[in-house]
């Protein structure tokens, strides 16, 4: 049901100017990526995702942050705000994540993720986060997900599939 783990390092990387074959699906309750190929599922740690271009993370900290995450919109699909913050005692690449809704950072990216994300908005690279897995506004959430990518790719990630595709290996199991 998941593309394997071991195989080429370049598996996502789309040709200059193309988009990777990917795109996102509802699975769980939350979101996955789903290779068009194949229609199998690209597990969230995949290591070769950062090579396309895609990061993916758990906040952390959120129960730090549970007024602001039981405000917040982290249903999937809802767009979020990277906020760097190199004046953060903690840690000067930490990124707080922020919903729509301003009301306070929700949870922070991993300190190793953060360093590297910081360095790709530091050089200019435009960067987009949208929730894969959270809650709506008013429940309690423990956990989020968020894949971040260029703003075009989170794009093309959400379009539908394009007709003709293998049916995600999950659904034809039903």
């Amino acid at each position: 049901m998941y593309v394997p783990a071991d195989g080429p390092a370049d598996r996502f990387v789309p040709a200059v100017g193309r988009m990777p074959r990917l795109h996102l699906v509802d699975y769980q309750g939350g979101l996955r990526l789903c290779e068009d190929a194949t229609g199998l599922l690209v597990g969230p740690t995949d290591r070769r995702l950062q090579f396309a271009g895609l990061h993916v993370d758990n906040l952390r900290g959120m129960s730090h942050y549970q007024p602001a995450a039981r405000s917040a919109e982290l249903s999937p699909r809802k767009m979020l705000r990277l906020v760097p913050e190199p004046e953060n005692a903690y840690d000067p690449h930490a990124i707080a994540i922020y919903s729509a809704e301003n009301v306070g950072p929700v949870g922070y990216v991993n300190k190793q993720k953060a360093r590297r994300w910081s360095k790709l908005i530091a050089d200019g690279v435009r960067l987009r986060a949208i929730s894969l897995r959270g809650t709506r506004a008013g429940a309690s959430c423990d956990a989020a997900t968020v894949l971040v990518a260029d703003p075009k790719v989170i794009d093309h990630l959400l379009s539908p599939r394009p007709v003709g595709l293998p049916v995600p290996l999950f659904l034809q199991q039903h």
